[in-house]
């Protein structure tokens, strides 16, 4: 094999300006770095079968992952879920699509970055729930969650290739119906490939009533939760010696997607984004260069039906860059160095147009409202990682990553420039004039200067178990809605919130960035093949300085919904994550069996406060017991089973759930060409609240604060029966 010669002038500029992920997803074996490399104990990869599984009965990528054991969802949309690792949550985990850190667009987060890939078009997942390498990301608190398209497929030597693969689903509950297709055609150097995923669901039914009905809403329908969502990909990939481009352009559209937690709901998400990225290895080492662009329209309003609110249209447009350049460096044997640079530059406009209600000096009009006026945000980052094999049994990693972050945002107005609107007897305060003049005449400019440290070391005694144990300093800059939203008016606070509780929010521009400090310490204890069995724990502990919570704007009422203000205070977080898996034995015409369980225990605290962190989930589990009936067949008998949430954030007036146990039955057929899965979920229909599904306001005057009853969760979904089926071409 031919290496690629460079001078040692190109070997030192490459050097200043590259970095690296360890390996290198790509299918040519040879760009693949080898040696000392080693996951951390806490990743979980899901690739082929278990992938699938992972897929099935969800059009939401990021319920994809609560198979994995540290890992829970905020609940948001239909396909819009945001990931939660040890109680850290949307921005606080390093969430990247393709290698692109996305950010979400929206005052309430609905477009969140897993939404713009369907599960259809996950080609690999990886999640570390434990101390992440410096070189996995920064701007983040917690975990890593890393989410890789379909690899480019190639034909053999002087060959051509065409396939394809063609899918369908369907569920009960909502009359959710899906599709899929995929088609590839490749020679042995170029491969071009396109996927399409689309969706609809109706308003979901819980497993009985849970609230009053109204609006046409039963008391059993979950309101504001139907949606339709489509999402297609072309990539172009060129392969030669050992050399990878791979260029891909993504779209979505979402017509309308319902948020049961939110004041609004989506009326358009149109996204264009493209990827260019190349991966070569060359005598020093291996090369990833990577550049990116996104393009967000975004659409809010209050056409559902099903509440009783006068029109109130919201609009974001955004535009994401980025270039990210990385190298690994084996220096010896023992050792492989880590370097690299990345760059983002993000740009927002949110403003909400006057309603056709609102005229002269009206609560919302003449003028457009400016949420956040030509918001920016920066961020440059460097990097260097050492990995070093002491011994046969000892290995360590260590990694600094420095970043500057640096954001801004223009002046502001209000829906008119006044105080009150109406007169008299019927006037109403809003304070668009006092807030926006308050906020106009701050300094909008920020510049942070963050840096993150990880150090850990792995010990590995023989092949039946493995330990890590280390430290992690990790920073997060505040987003553009924490730093710039602004207005106290109730009506326009509690449009700004992301976490689904039904409060309003109000930003500060001061912010400090949130430091997080970790202690890990993870073991695997299995059988030498890691067949037979196999039992993993992760206790941790993370202590956040100028964690960003929040606490009342003026007065709080008990049991109500309340404006809030973001502040910098002090949290801690710590927990247990276990998992393990027994096989069981096999029987004659009934193939083999296994048990399998997780389970997870987290407890956040406000240090400042005394209280309690928001969203916490409580501590859940599952087992499983799985069947494997011939080389096809795989069936599972599944027990969720999570404890009351009464860990409650009192400042927020978080809603208490109850324990619940859940029961599902699934069974899945795949021959290679043929995948056909179909099963139950929630078999007994069991009437339940989401732990972080927030507070329901699907039905009712949402565009007043307290126009909607304070006091009910959203429901989970009730029993739903499913299939799906593939067939590949």
């Amino acid at each position: 094999m031919k290496l690629v010669k460079i001078t040692p002038m190109a070997l030192v500029a490459s050097l200043m300006c590259s970095g690296v992920y360890a390996q290198v997803s790509t299918s040519i074996d040879s760009l693949t770095v080898t040696g000392i490399q080693e996951a951390p104990l806490t990743q979980i990869t899901l690739t082929g079968k278990e992938l699938n599984q992972s897929r099935v009965n969800t059009p939401n990528t990021a319920a994809m992952l609560l198979n994995i054991p540290g890992v829970s969802m905020y609940s948001g949309g239909g396909v819009s879920g945001l990931p939660a690792i040890h109680g850290l949550a949307d921005d606080r985990v390093a969430i990247n699509v393709d290698g692109m850190p996305l950010l979400s667009s929206c005052p309430n987060h609905m477009n969140s970055p897993l939404s713009y890939i369907s599960p259809s078009n996950v080609g690999s997942v990886k999640v570390i729930t434990g101390l992440s390498p410096v070189s996995s990301g920064g701007d983040s608190l917690g975990g890593v969650v890393s989410i890789q398209s379909l690899r480019p497929v190639f034909a053999n030597k002087g060959e051509t290739l065409t396939q394809g693969e063609v899918g369908a689903s369907y569920s009960s509950n909502a009359t959710a119906i899906g599709g899929n297709l995929n088609v590839t055609a490749a020679t042995d150097e170029f491969s071009a490939n396109y996927t399409v995923d689309s969706v609809k669901a109706g308003n979901y039914t819980a497993g009985g009533n849970f609230k009053p009905a109204g609006n046409g809403i039963s008391p059993s329908t979950v309101g504001a939760s139907r949606y339709i969502a489509t999402n297609q990909q072309l990539s172009l990939a060129w392969q030669k010696d050992n050399h990878l481009v791979e260029f891909k352009a993504g779209y979505q559209f979402i017509p309308f997607e319902g948020y049961a937690n939110q004041r609004m709901d989506m009326t358009k998400n149109q996204s264009e984004q493209f990827n260019l990225k190349y991966t070569g290895k060359y005598d020093w080492g291996t090369l990833e260069a990577q550049a990116y662009n996104q393009m967000v329209n975004h659409q809010m309003d209050d056409n559902t039906g099903a509440r009783t609110s006068p029109a109130m249209p919201m609009l974001a447009t955004s535009s994401t860059n980025g270039a990210i350049i990385k190298g690994t460096l084996p220096i010896s044997e023992t050792q492989l160095a880590r370097v690299g640079t990345e760059w983002q530059g993000y740009k927002l406009n949110d403003w909400w147009p006057a309603s056709s209600t609102g005229s002269g000096n009206q609560m919302m009009g003449p003028n457009t409202f400016e949420n956040i006026n030509n918001g920016t945000r920066e961020r440059l980052a460097l990097f260097s990682e050492l990995e070093q094999q002491w011994s046969k049994e000892w290995m360590g990693l260590a990694g600094v990553r420095v970043e500057q972050v640096a954001s801004n945002a223009g002046n502001v107005q209000g829906y008119n420039n006044a105080n009150t609107v109406g007169m008299g007897m019927m006037s109403m305060s809003t304070n668009y004039l006092r807030d926006s003049t308050a906020f106009n005449a701050q300094q909008h400019k920020q510049t942070d200067y963050n840096w993150d440290l990880t150090a850990l070391t792995r010990y590995k005694p023989d092949n039946t178990q493995n330990y890590e144990a280390g430290y992690s300093r990790k920073t997060r800059s505040p987003n553009l809605y924490e730093r710039y939203s602004w207005s106290t008016t109730p009506m326009a606070a509690i449009m700004n919130n992301f976490v689904g509780d039904g409060n309003g929010y109000v930003g500060q521009v001061t912010l400090a960035p949130e430091v997080a400090n970790t202690v890990s310490f993870a073991s695997d204890w299995h059988d030498a093949n890691k067949e037979s069995w196999g039992f993993k724990t992760n206790p941790y502990y993370t202590y956040v300085s100028n964690y960003i919570d929040a606490a009342c704007n003026t007065t709080c009422t008990v049991d109500k919904f309340n404006v809030l203000k973001y502040v910098n205070q002090d949290a801690q977080l710590y927990g247990l994550d276990l998992s393990g898996n027994v096989m069981l034995g096999k029987l004659p015409q009934l193939g083999s069996f296994q048990m399998t369980g997780i389970a997870s225990y987290t407890r956040g605290q406000n240090v400042t406060t005394g209280g309690n962190l928001y969203n916490i989930m409580p501590l859940n589990g599952k087992i499983g017991l799985v069947q494997y009936l011939g080389a096809n067949w795989t069936n599972t008998v599944e027990g969720q089973f999570v404890a009351a949430k009464t860990n409650l954030n009192a400042v927020r007036n978080e809603i208490a759930t109850g324990g619940y146990s859940l029961y599902n039955l699934r069974a899945s057929y795949d021959d290679k060409k043929y995948r056909v899965n179909f099963g139950i979920e929630n078999l007994l229909n069991k009437l339940y609240a989401l732990p972080q599904g927030g507070a329901y306001l699907g039905q009712g005057n949402t565009m007043s604060m307290n126009g909607v009853a304070w006091g009910n969760a959203v429901a989970g979904m009730g029993r739903t029966f499913y299939v799906s089926a593939n067939m590949k071409f």
